[in-house]
């Protein structure tokens, strides 16, 4: 117990596993403070508790959960380089970050415990190492009551400035509007199908086709029994690099999918790889390929280089590297024991072998949960994870994925609607993906003409977004809610995006910049504004961007707005006289 550091930072409690040395360093705010924890055998730990206060939630980039109280007496996490990252906020209604905490270790792996203590009425959050670490372990302590749109960023900045290596910076392409493969046809693809969307899709503005699952060998009824030798079906792509060249002709780049670590029993390199791919994933239906063992990063990084050369593809869409996971608590007789530094050593091996063969502009998505800042260091692009139709999930794993990345850009999960629904599901889930790079993932031949009227229309209006929503500064609100109001803001550029999720009173000011355009990303009528400033004008358009009415200048405070469902109201605003 450290009193001194407990009154400085408001905690109830601060423990250290047995050991474990402590020194402490504060920065320009005292409510800042770095803990450096040390021990002989390399396993500091720490313990702190806070008040539980009018805490609402918890902040933590775990996929496919929700931002509420759990208790601690839940499983314990492990974050490593491919599974989550070890970061977190309690925050209150708010907004409030009540306590923010990071750890400097994005690799290797650390067990988190967090969650409410029902005896004490607080919060937990216990740090420690699953192996030995070389060296120290630094955590900060936040209790600047910062937002939660504040802190995480900030706290994602402090990780990546103790991540060795800069951060890649991701090329233009990726900041364009894809269309996908996948939620349109699975596995059951093929050249020609490829190709005709291709082409459909960059009339409506995708600059990037990914061709996903299912070009391989053995790629049937979503099995992975073939996995391995990463060969084209001859049924299907008799020719992959000569598809790929007539996608790229239409003005588009591609991307190919690629799950390196998975191993089929119906592969040819299956006897060679066997004996490093111990475990069994009976979810795929087959082996594990584990990356503590140098054949296997060497296979790994022959196979990417070879899919780029062979094929000549733009982006690498690498999957399942999470699934390396399932060894992080088995012995090896590997060089590295520990699974993220070994997927980070492999990762490392593949972009300097791309390199060395005059490639190193190739860039790589990674989808949740390996969303790390040190993940920066070799990917370009973040993607929510799967989420079929879920727009609300859509929404949280892309802002979740806004707030840590640390310079890559995000792409939301790809879009799907119901056929037979009319442009407000189109709009519900490209809302969804709007402060990320929206992937179409719907056969755009068949498609209705309202929807794809809606689409085009919906297309157009995030690209003429797109300067603001993926480069501006991120303010939410209601993470606990899956974030009801999300405003991105360039003042440079003297603009803002506002997009209401929810029924919810919009505070213009907050956005304090002379043109805000606020979507009604909602099946409701109507948007209520509250502003300080005059409005000197605006317009209102429909979802399938037809103009509907034009705003006449106001200086009330309180307005309501008809803005019809899914629909924008694009105002200016001045300062009130004599301000």
């Amino acid at each position: 117990m450290s009193p001194e550091l407990c009154d400085v930072l408001a905690l109830s409690v601060l423990t250290l596993r047995e050991g474990t040395r402590l020194s402490s360093s504060t920065s320009h705010d005292a409510r800042v403070v770095e803990l450096r924890l040390a021990s002989d055998d390399g396993l500091p730990g720490l313990h702190v508790e806070v008040d539980l206060g009018d805490a609402v939630g918890y902040w933590h980039p775990g996929h496919r959960t929700n931002r509420l109280l759990p208790p601690d007496w839940l499983p314990a996490s492990v974050t490593s380089l491919v599974e989550s990252a070890p970061v977190g906020a309690l925050y209150n209604a708010a907004g409030q970050t009540l306590l923010g905490w990071a750890a400097d270790e994005a690799v290797a792996e650390l067990r988190v415990d967090y969650g409410v203590s029902e005896e004490r009425k607080t919060f937990v959050v216990d740090i420690r190492p699953v192996a030995p670490l070389e060296g120290d372990l630094v955590v900060v302590v936040d209790r600047r009551r910062e937002p939660v749109s504040d802190s995480i960023p900030w706290l994602a900045r402090w990780m990546s400035n103790r991540c060795i290596g800069p951060s890649l910076s991701p090329p233009q392409i990726a900041r364009e509007p894809v269309y996908s493969t996948w939620y349109t046809f699975a596995q059951d693809i093929d050249a020609g199908l490829v190709t005709s969307e291709a082409v459909l899709a960059t009339e409506l503005g995708c600059r990037s086709i990914f061709i996903d699952d299912g070009w391989q060998r053995f790629a049937q009824g979503r099995g992975y029994q073939g996995c391995g030798d990463w060969l084209p079906d001859g049924s299907k792509f008799p020719d992959l690099a000569g598809t790929v060249k007539t996608i790229h002709g239409t003005g588009a780049s591609v991307a190919l999918w690629v799950s390196p670590l998975l191993l089929g029993q119906r592969s040819t390199i299956f006897p060679h790889l066997y004996p490093y791919a111990p475990h069994w994933e009976d979810d795929l239906s087959c082996h594990v390929l584990d990356p503590r063992y140098p054949q296997v990063r060497d296979h790994v990084a022959d196979l990417c280089l070879r899919l780029v050369r062979d094929y000549n593809v733009d982006i690498l869409k690498i999957d399942f590297l999470d699934q390396a996971m399932a060894y992080r608590d088995s012995p090896c007789g590997g060089d590295i024991g520990g699974v993220g530094e070994a997927m980070s050593a492999m990762l490392r091996h593949v972009r300097t072998r791309l390199a060395d063969a005059g490639r190193p502009e190739v860039a790589f998505e990674f989808r949740q949960p390996y969303v790390s800042p040190a993940i920066a260091r070799f990917g370009e692009i973040l993607r929510a994870n799967d989420c079929p139709g879920d727009s609300i999930i859509n929404r949280t794993a892309s802002i979740d994925a806004r707030l840590l990345a640390v310079g890559q850009v995000v792409h939301a999960d790809p879009m799907m609607w119901g056929p037979a629904a009319g442009a407000g599901a189109v709009a519900q889930q490209l809302y969804a993906g709007w402060f990320a790079v929206p992937q179409i993932s719907m056969r755009l031949s068949e498609l209705s003409g309202t929807q794809a009227h809606a689409l085009r229309a919906l297309l157009s209006l995030w690209r003429d977004h797109s300067e603001v929503t993926l480069r501006g500064e991120i303010r939410v609100s209601g993470p606990e809610r899956g974030y009801d109001l999300v405003t991105a803001v360039r003042r440079d550029l003297h603009r803002s995006v506002m997009l209401a999720y929810a029924p919810v009173t919009i505070d213009l000011d907050v956005a304090c910049t002379s043109e805000v355009t606020v979507v009604n990303a909602t099946p409701f009528h109507g948007l209520v504004l509250r502003t300080t400033r005059v409005l000197a004008g605006g317009v209102v358009s429909s979802v399938l961007g037809e103009t509907v009415t034009a705003l006449p200048p106001t200086s009330s405070s309180l307005l309501e707005v008809a803005v019809p469902p899914f629909g924008t109201a694009t105002l200016l605003l001045s300062e009130p006289h004599g301000s």
